[in-house]
């Protein structure tokens, strides 16, 4: 009896081992690793970055290659002076062409300089790549009552670009030497109606010499007149 149960439990045991799935090796759990994320772009800085690789970038310039300036197309550089009125809607243009450049300046700044007050004034910057701007005296001088009056008097316009006014010439590179332009400004007389006194000096003169000369013939007609007479007096005598 007790032969036959321990065969019982151990045929058991084998039916259990049998179905039982074959038991595979404790694996050790992974250390966690975060994933590395790139890193946030800056685009600013992405940019400006390319802006300086840019600039940074040499330009070959011949040695022998003259420094850089502008012909004037508005006014022309070959044209008589020009002369420009100081008057509301009346502004001035000014156009160009560069000439010898290998680099295009990053801005230009133009200056008008009188010849009789030897002040300087400023008219505009632009940016390098552009050939024209519009100059207005008037609205200058409305807009900027403490600026000193622009003289009726010649002006030289003056250019130099972003390394200013005293940069040295250089091979390829704008000089604002080669920049040089004069033209005058002159403001219109006020109208004043001659019931309020507007007298002509010229004119004036003109009426004196005028009458000067009309006195002196009538004198001339009056001793010839009395010559005739004295003479036809004479003959009748005899």
């Amino acid at each position: 009896m007790l032969h036959a149960l321990l065969a019982l439990l151990l045929s058991a045991a084998l039916v259990l081992a049998h179905q039982s799935p074959t038991a595979s090796p404790t694996q050790p759990p992974r250390p966690f690793v975060p994933v590395a994320q790139p890193p946030a772009v800056d685009h600013h800085q992405h940019h400006l970055a390319a802006r300086q690789a840019v600039s940074s970038s040499t330009v070959s310039i011949p040695q022998t290659a003259p420094a850089g300036g502008l012909t004037y197309l508005t006014p022309a550089a070959t044209a008589a002076a020009s002369y420009y009125k100081i008057a509301q809607d009346n502004p001035i243009t000014f156009g160009w062409n560069y000439t010898s450049l290998y680099v295009t300046p990053t801005s230009l700044t133009f200056e008008a300089r009188c010849s009789a007050n030897g002040f300087t004034y400023p008219i505009s910057v632009v940016p390098g790549a552009q050939t024209s701007l519009v100059w207005d005296p008037y609205a200058y001088a409305q807009s900027s009552p403490n600026a000193i009056p622009f003289a009726q008097a010649s002006y030289t316009l003056r250019v130099y670009d972003e390394r200013g006014a005293d940069a040295t010439a250089e091979a390829g590179r704008f000089n604002g030497n080669n920049a040089i332009i004069n033209f005058a400004l002159y403001s219109p007389a006020a109208y004043t109606p001659l019931a309020e006194g507007w007298t002509c000096a010229g004119c004036s003169a003109a009426a004196r010499v005028v009458g000067r000369v009309g006195a002196e013939v009538w004198v001339a007609v009056a001793l010839s007149s009395a010559a005739m007479l004295i003479g036809g007096a004479g003959v009748l005598g005899r």
